[in-house]
């Protein structure tokens, strides 16, 4: 038997790709660029990092309302702490 070759089954052959020194990521340095970007994917990436804060900060809040709540006297937390969590409605 011999080995048939196809052109197409060849691996490509050619120059390593190089990243470019200047990308959306370094495009300009400072906070000042990134909040004012119009870039996408700036926004992208900014918009993901402000949703997980967020998601992390509503979790934490979410564990304190739970522990207060795993107590029958619920002394974790004083009253003013207590109303002054976001989102909880006012005791009565």
């Amino acid at each position: 038997m011999h080995d048939v070759r196809s052109p197409e089954l060849e691996p490509a052959v050619g120059p390593t790709p190089v990243m470019p020194s200047r990308h959306y990521l370094n495009e300009t340095h400072g906070a000042m660029s990134w909040f004012f970007t119009r870039d996408h994917k700036r926004i992208a990436l900014l918009y993901l990092y402000a949703v997980s804060a967020f998601f992390l900060v509503g979790g934490i809040f979410a564990m304190l309302v739970r522990l207060e709540l795993a107590t029958p006297r619920g002394d974790l937390m004083t009253p003013e702490t207590s109303a002054a969590m976001p989102n909880r409605p006012p005791s009565t």
